[in-house]
């Protein structure tokens, strides 16, 4: 028995930008504050929204930190609250996508980004407009958003229905601009959702048939995509994987190579995606041993067994220049009991398959 539902209203396809005017015709927003990433600002999105939606643009917020941080969104709520924004507008990234969802629900509630983030009664919001420049993160169709507060050393995930952006417009021509290494670590994203959506407690048929669609458009066209960026094909498949990838872990949430992410960020800086993909291939392994059906969902793929996914993983992160051992990533192996401690601690690794003891957890870091 599952219950699914994402009330995300997704426009998709090359151009789709163009139509933002009628789009939100209906909902009769007036006022809006956009939050744009520092790339899509130089790509001049401030002034294409302006002209498509004449007299509505109030302000324009900019240099989203890679984690976003609670100084970026009250930098949103400040803006929001100054030109009383009937809605706020997300281009960019996942960063700028995650600042925007916590700014949304703090300035319904009256109170500032460190307020917010330790919120668990989210259950209003100011509507977003989604406008993803990255094939990644997938939270113009989620209702997380992660923010992290550099003076406590905390890197917070926040979640509730009300998160989900109202509209998202997933324009594959906003990506093209992409530099190879964006374009590498979004797009190792998808999978690293896609698998840890598998991998999850919480799975069910609807979440594992995206999974399964956006591994495969992944697989076969993210290394295109960081080879030749203009290849609009590849684009626009990697952006319609991160899309579907992101409808399924909307529904599951992440897991274990999530959990593991959080202190290799906040610690040592590891980038988000290539965070989450250092372990995947080990975490696909054990969630195999836990259930069956990740062997037969690997044989759909095009693989032997699960074994031969991991490989591939890791085969493609050594093509696309990600690290995938500690000396790599520059971090000391005397971390690696921490790293499993912290692991045990994250929300969502309760929701990976196979529940690791921290010996056996600490055995797994020993082979990267």
């Amino acid at each position: 028995m599952f219950t699914f539902n994402n009330p995300a209203e997704v426009h998709f396809g090359a151009g789709v930008l163009q139509t933002i005017d009628t789009v939100l015709e209906k909902y009769g927003y007036q006022s809006y504050v956009v939050a744009a990433s520092n790339s899509q600002v130089k790509n001049g999105i401030a002034e294409l929204l302006e002209s498509l939606l004449p007299g509505q643009i109030k302000a324009v917020i900019s240099d989203i930190e890679e984690n976003p941080t609670v100084g970026n969104v009250d930098d949103i709520i400040n803006a929001a609250n100054e030109h009383g924004a009937e809605a706020l507008i997300a281009a960019g990234g996942g960063s700028t996508m995650d600042a925007v969802k916590a700014a949304a629900a703090a300035i319904v509630k009256n109170v500032d980004a460190r307020t917010i983030i330790q919120d668990r009664n989210i259950i209003e919001a100011l509507p977003v407009i989604a406008l993803p420049s990255t094939s990644g993160s997938a939270s113009e169709v989620t209702p997380f958003s992660v923010i992290s507060d550099k003076e406590k050393g905390i890197k917070t995930s926040i979640s509730g229905k009300v998160l989900y952006p109202k509209v998202a417009l997933v324009d594959p021509e906003l990506t093209y601009t992409c530099p190879s290494s964006v374009t590498a670590i979004s797009g190792i994203d998808v999978i690293c959702h896609a698998l840890d959506s598998i991998g999850a407690v919480n799975n069910n048929p609807i979440s594992d048939g995206l999974a399964v669609t956006a591994l495969r458009l992944a697989f076969d066209n993210l290394e295109t995509a960081w080879r030749e960026g203009a290849n609009a094909e590849a684009r626009s498949n990697m952006a319609l994987a991160s899309t579907t990838a992101g409808i399924g872990f909307s529904q599951t949430a992440t897991s274990g190579s999530h959990a593991m992410s959080y202190y290799l960020t906040s610690e040592f800086g590891i980038p988000h995606a290539e965070a989450c993909a250092f372990s995947l291939d080990q975490w696909i392994l054990h969630n195999a041993k836990a259930d069956s059906r990740i062997d037969q969902i690997s044989i759909q793929l095009g693989f032997k067994n699960t074994e031969e996914l991991s490989d591939e993983l890791n085969a493609l992160k050594e093509r696309l220049g990600l690290r995938v051992t500690f000396e790599e990533l520059g971090i000391d192996r005397k971390h690696i009991p921490e790293i499993a401690r912290q692991t045990l601690a994250a929300g969502n690794y309760k929701n990976n398959l196979a529940q690791l003891s921290e010996d056996e957890i600490i055995k797994m870091l020993e082979t990267k």
